[in-house]
């Protein structure tokens, strides 16, 4: 029972049985009904080939002017021969026929049975009907015996031949009784036709329970195998999405999860790559000199001051790398939090202008700086500086002498600002967008300059941008310069999304 093909074609066969003792219940419900059906129908075939049979009776002494005419009785006793003879083989033995008059009762010695007295007896469905207001066809009745039981019986109006026949005796029609067929004569009758009909559905509800189990454990089997392949390190493993539609939507989501595996591996390979790279020069140089100064080989006071120079900047420069990535994994997992301060974005812009004026001055490229609104926000006032900071720098960093940087900020919908940050560089090209703030990224440099940064000050600025509640991207064309462009939510938004990061 441990299998769900198992436990699900188990789970059919129950269905099935019930299903089946359910259906078995109906029937034997309604056999009775059907057991009247099937009597009633055979009696009326009985009544009316009696009516043909008395009219044969009676027209064939007619047509023999020698012979005499039949006494009621003795017409009786050949309609009861009749069907108790061979030559009225198809029909049960156990018929009784008699004579009735208008009131519906058997009119004595003028019937004939087997077993069953029908003396005292009477139908009373008919009793007080006038013979012209019975119908011509055989009609359903019952007959109600003295000492035995009631029998089904069906009523044939006499035909007048018959009826004059019969003068005197005021009869009115003939009936033809038998008791109903017992319940074991139907069943023995139906059981072998419910027996074969039941094993042919038996067989097909096995072979559909087993092709539905298998639709729906086949393809579980296959995720369960190649979940077990993605645990090994196969992170390339997909499955069919094939099944039902549950089954279907958790064959694309492990197809989903593993390519996001496979991303995150492959990140995590190119980060410690990168990340190797980036120290490798670094530490290179600080050995180098070291040993340089160790064994002797520089040993003048120049070439030692020179040497801790760059020991010492090689030192801060790995301290930075360090530092990035601490502050970037930190900021990536919530461990650091967003102060919740009011913060003008007026006093934000104002202060980077400072900071950035003499840079502006030393490299002839202008900067512009334009806000329009209240621009008030909810936040951390340093660590938005940063992302401006690493902006600008990008932008400086790209511009030739005679360009230009422009800061501007505007309301972009109702509880949201849009603050761009556009420079007249020689752009980025398309295919380095998508990169952009992915770490240690470095696109390549249109104006050939040499590459600077470690790739991690946009990677942190777009985690900073996102715990403000925010969201930022680029756009370029090449030879008209790079626009980044975040959004900030305002003073009611902010301080929720914020606190929900």
């Amino acid at each position: 029972m441990g299998s769900l093909q198992v436990r699900l074609f188990t789970t059919y066969l129950f269905i099935i049985a019930v299903t089946l003792g359910l259906a078995a219940l109906s029937l034997l419900l309604q056999l009775g009904e059907y057991r009247d059906s099937i009597s009633y129908g055979n009696l009326e075939d009985l009544g009316r080939l009696v009516n043909s049979q008395a009219g044969l009776a009676i027209n064939r002494p007619v047509q023999d002017q020698q012979a005499p005419a039949p006494e009621p009785n003795q017409l009786l006793i050949d309609l009861a021969a009749f069907f108790n003879g061979d030559e009225s083989g198809s029909f049960k033995r156990d018929t009784a026929v008699a004579v009735i008059d208008p009131d519906g009762r058997v009119i004595p010695g003028l019937f004939q049975s087997r077993g069953v007295p029908l003396d005292g007896a009477i139908v009373r469905d008919l009793a007080g009907q006038a013979p012209a207001a019975r119908e011509t066809d055989p009609r359903r009745c019952r007959l109600d015996t003295v000492e035995g039981p009631d029998l089904l019986c069906v009523s044939a109006p006499l035909s007048e031949e018959v009826r004059q026949a019969l003068a005197g005796t005021n009869a009115s029609a003939i009936i033809v009784a038998r008791p109903a067929a017992s319940l074991g004569q139907i069943t023995g009758d139906l059981f072998p036709r419910l027996v074969f009909s039941g094993l042919i559905g038996v067989a097909a509800a096995l072979v559909l329970g087993f092709a539905l189990s298998q639709s729906v454990a086949a393809p579980l089997r296959n995720i369960a195998r190649a979940a077990r392949s993605v645990a090994r390190g196969n992170y390339r493993q997909r499955v069919p999405a094939t099944g039902p539609r549950e089954v279907r939507d958790l064959a694309a989501n492990f197809n989903r999860m593993t390519e996001e595996v496979q991303r995150s591996q492959q990140t995590l390979r190119d980060f410690l790559a990168n990340i190797s790279h980036e120290l490798k020069t670094p530490l290179t140089s600080i050995r180098g000199f070291s040993e340089a100064m160790l064994d002797g080989t520089i040993d003048d006071q120049v070439g030692i001051e020179r040497s801790a120079r760059i020991i010492s900047d090689e030192s801060n420069r790995v301290l930075r790398l360090v530092q990035e990535l601490l502050d970037l994994s930190r900021i990536e997992s919530g461990q650091v939090s967003m102060q919740q301060d009011d913060v003008d974005l007026h006093e934000l812009f104002e202060h980077v202008g400072e900071v950035f004026a003499l840079r502006s001055e030393e490299s002839g490229v202008g900067l512009d700086i334009s806000i329009q609104g209240a621009a008030h926000i909810r936040g951390d006032f340093d660590r938005l500086e940063q992302v401006m900071n690493n902006l600008l720098d990008n932008a400086f960093r790209h511009t030739p002498g005679d360009g230009k940087v422009t800061v501007a900020c505007r309301d972009l919908q109702p509880g949201t600002l849009q603050v761009t940050v556009a420079d007249n560089g020689p752009g980025i090209a398309q295919a380095d967008l998508p990169h952009l703030f992915e770490r240690f990224y470095r696109g390549d440099n249109s104006g050939g300059a040499p590459k600077k940064g470690y790739g991690l000050g946009l990677a942190i600025s777009r985690e900073i941008v996102r715990a403000h509640g925010g969201e930022i991207w680029a756009t370029s064309e090449p030879g008209r310069g790079t626009t980044f462009v975040f959004t900030l939510p305002t003073a009611g938004r902010g301080s929720r999304k914020a606190a929900a990061k």
